[in-house]
């Protein structure tokens, strides 16, 4: 399977990775890089078409024929109704980019979307990345991995409210760590733990960085944090 036909059936559906989509996929990093960046579109997109103009806005829009007096309003109820209907468009549409581009504002949220948009994909990496080219995207954020630790399946760029950030995901000997690495100053709402009743997070305010970790089982998370933070370590 050439290159172009794998990034044809990428497009087609992100989701369905057939055994010779995923050993193309191990093999070519930019492949890999591509991959995300269609799963992210389609994050975006599914957001956008999830959006609804909101109801107070919809309320005054229906009102605006009502102001009129009776002689008016004949003629003016088909230029008003094609206003609002503009209005509404253009309403709905900021709303969505808002959406596309920040997603939801609290930690818990985004991080858990992130998890369950990307673990139809995660779930058949067993491959460990080169621990320079982890580093290479920790160094970004004044980070980097000790050599002696768990193997990094996973490392990309994702977006936290807008800011971008860096997806991990670490085999462990319980099983798969997620860990987000935030920019401080995030607008996101802080959390320093949350739960779906699947997969438990927790979120830890350091000095150079928010960082999130997010796994399945609570005490499973507990182990799993004591270790990475020494594996973890941010530069002076």
């Amino acid at each position: 399977m050439d290159e172009l036909e794998v990034r044809r059936q990428l497009l087609a559906d992100p989701y369905r990775l057939t055994a010779q989509l995923q050993q193309a996929l191990r093999q070519d990093a930019e492949l890999r890089q591509f991959h995300q960046s269609v799963l992210e579109q389609d994050e975006l997109l599914r957001n956008a078409l999830h959006r609804t103009v909101p109801l107070k806005i919809q309320q005054q829009l229906q009102l605006l024929p009502v102001t009129l007096n009776q002689p008016q309003r004949k003629h003016y109820s088909r230029g008003w109704l094609a206003l609002a209907a503009s209005l509404a468009f253009l309403v709905g549409l900021g709303l969505n980019w808002a959406t596309l581009w920040y997603g939801p504002q609290n930690l818990g949220a985004n991080s858990l979307a992130h998890v369950y948009h990307e673990e139809p994909y995660v779930k058949h990496l067993t491959q460990a990345l080169s621990l320079q080219d982890v580093n290479i995207k920790l160094a970004d954020f004044n980070a980097q991995m000790q050599p002696q630790g768990w193997a990094v399946l996973y490392a990309n760029y994702c977006h936290f409210r807008g800011m971008r950030s860096l997806h991990l995901v670490l085999q462990t000997e319980l099983g798969p760590l997620t860990v987000f690495v935030v920019p401080k100053d995030s607008k996101m709402q802080f959390e320093p733990e949350f739960d779906d009743g699947r997969y438990f997070g927790r979120g830890m305010m350091l000095d150079d960085a928010l960082v999130v970790l997010v796994a399945e089982g609570e005490r499973r998370l507990q182990q799993q944090q004591r270790q990475l933070l020494q594996q973890l370590v941010f530069r002076a």
